[in-house]
């Protein structure tokens, strides 16, 4: 008869092969992670085994270690999640949860913001909803508290739409905000407001209820041109905002130029945008993203100034743009030697083209002198280069294509099988993963049946020592 196996015994078999070294990421040689936060939630425990696994993670939450703390906080979001797929405990699990992330915030205050930015998806479902906001009632009415701040609450409340979600409800409590001191109101006022706008769009799919609701929702509400001119105008006075209601506001689909709305906000603010948890992807984030293929829009980039922006966008892809070739070039006479790196890297990468600045600081180098490829060898610097970051290896002349048999002779030759060592689990990965590094050749979707390549890039990740040139 097979022993039965404790509560405890079950979860740490499951840990043990979580917490083992994964084959997706060789390169993540003698990382430890804390244990037991990849245990897996995809399947059934007994109610003592859940009360074991979120007793894990909530001690997690007190980590030293900020990036274990943001992984429990992940973990126990989707533990909740799944455990109401057996049994719904949101409600019991809950208070212990908040609990723990209001003493760790007197620690740490930024775990406080950290745990509302995930806990603002589940901000509408109940018992979400009015458990989080009596905790955030409770927090404010504590007149012992120090930490997390009064404005850190009150932005909170404005995260979880606690002004209302119609503009009758909320819109002139969200234009005041726009005014408060603090920062994070101003981005949470700006983005709900954002929200407000996007939940008013009109689709041909909507019917009779779904137009009597959204003209309920913008009832008094002014025409979004109106509204991000005063999004603009507040987000020059102190920047921050305009990337919280950017990032919601129905952009594509309204008539107005957003992208010119960007660029003229990057152009006229005095002052950088300030990092804000709840909204990372800022006004400059979006701007890399739209623009990464206009090279119009880089071009004025470059001549606002705003270098940092245009190389993030002109690097964005990973493939060749032609019109995006002569704005790389220029940019990699910069001064700054990280953009230098930058920009020669992605024109080995996906221009076969060497830049004199890169070769100058020692980021590339091209081996031109081979009968059948080009091959570009990437370092860190000067400093470093015991072996290349990369390799790259390119047909001869521009615009070629490198054929099967020629890429895996010159791949076999430099980066041989007592290089790159054992091959890796392949799942989800568009490369070929050893423990060593990886192998990925590049080319269009036509040309990868015929199995031509516009090149192959090989990555190493390994403090051992590699020169391709000694293979050559």
């Amino acid at each position: 008869m097979t022993e039965e196996k404790t509560p405890e015994e079950i979860v740490e078999i499951a840990i043990n092969l979580c917490d083992a070294p994964t084959p997706l990421a060789p390169y993540w040689e003698e990382r430890n992670f804390a244990q037991g936060l990849g245990i897996p939630l995809n399947r059934e425990y007994t109610p003592e085994q859940w009360d074991w696994i979120f007793a894990r993670f909530i001690k997690l939450v007190n980590s030293e270690d900020w990036i274990i703390r943001e992984q429990a906080i992940d973990r126990i979001k989707t533990a909740l999640e799944a455990e109401k797929k057996q049994s719904n405990r949101v409600a019991e699990r809950l208070p212990d949860i908040l609990q723990a992330i209001a003493y760790q915030a007197t620690l740490t205050p930024d775990i406080f913001e950290e745990f509302c930015n995930e806990f603002q998806w589940f901000s509408k479902d109940e018992p979400y909803n009015s458990l989080i906001f009596h905790w955030l009632e409770q927090l404010a009415g504590d007149k012992q508290r120090q930490l997390p701040s009064d404005e850190a609450i009150e932005a909170a409340k404005i995260y979880f739409y606690g002004y209302g979600e119609t503009w009758t409800q909320a819109g002139a409590k969200l234009i005041a905000a726009l005014d408060h001191p603090d920062l994070t109101i101003r981005a949470c006022a700006a983005y709900q407001i954002g929200k407000i706008y996007s939940r008013t769009q009109q689709y041909t799919w909507d019917d009779d209820e779904d137009l009597q609701i959204k003209q309920q929702i913008a009832e008094g509400m002014p025409p979004i041109q109106e509204m991000m001119q005063l999004i603009r105008q507040k987000e020059l006075e102190r920047p921050g905002i305009a990337g919280a209601f950017g990032h919601v506001c129905p952009r594509d689909n309204i008539n107005l130029d957003y992208g010119a709305w960007i660029l003229d906000i990057l152009e006229n603010s005095q002052s950088p945008e300030p990092y804000i948890i709840y909204f990372p992807c800022n006004l400059a984030f979006d701007a890399h993203e739209r623009f990464s293929h206009d090279a119009d829009a880089i071009l004025r980039l470059i001549q606002m100034g705003r270098v940092d922006i245009a190389i993030a966008a002109a690097t964005d892809e990973d493939r060749k743009i032609e019109a995006l070739k002569p704005l790389l070039i220029e940019m990699g006479d910069n001064e700054d030697p990280e953009i230098v790196r930058r920009v020669s890297w992605h024109l080995a990468y996906y221009y076969h083209y060497l830049h004199s600045k890169g070769v100058e600081l020692g980021y590339v180098e091209l081996i031109a002198d081979l009968s059948e490829i080009d091959l570009f060898l990437l370092f860190s610097g000067l400093e470093a280069r015991t072996s290349p970051y990369a390799a790259i290896i390119y047909a001869k002349g521009q615009d070629k294509l490198l054929s099967q048999t020629i890429s895996t002779k010159w791949v076999d030759k430099i980066f041989p099988n007592s290089v790159r060592g054992e091959i890796k689990n392949q799942r989800y990965l568009d490369s070929l993963w050893f423990t060593r590094g990886y192998i990925k050749y590049q080319g269009n979707e036509d040309n990868e049946k015929k199995k031509l390549w516009d090149n192959v890039i090989i990555g190493y990740r390994s403090n051992a020592p590699w020169n391709p040139k000694e293979f050559l």
